[in-house]
């Protein structure tokens, strides 16, 4: 994607900012092109927060096949329990 929203809304506060001192009228076709510029914004913000949790999402379940695949490697290579004592052999107990 190459496409950013802050890049977009950067694009909309210059173009803003050229009538910050001196006031400006907006016609009505004017607010319905900056309504429309900022459905546009919105898309694009909505399609940014999908894509980030697609990549969460993966990204949660990789970690969750690696845990689970590490998990087994565990349970194959940790030692067996120690062979119960013989009771009453050896020890300093009363």
């Amino acid at each position: 994607m190459t496409e950013f929203l802050s890049d977009h809304l950067k694009a909309l506060r210059d173009g803003m900012k050229r009538h910050a001192h001196g006031g400006k009228r907006f016609s009505s076709d004017e607010i319905v092109g900056l309504v429309e510029r900022l459905d546009e914004l919105a898309d694009l913000a909505r399609l940014q927060e999908n894509q980030l949790s697609r990549h969460e999402w993966n990204e949660a379940a990789r970690r969750e096949a690696m845990i689970a695949e590490a998990g087994n490697v565990f349970v194959l290579a940790r030692p067996r329990p120690a062979a119960p004592r013989h009771p009453g052999g050896g020890g300093n107990a009363a």
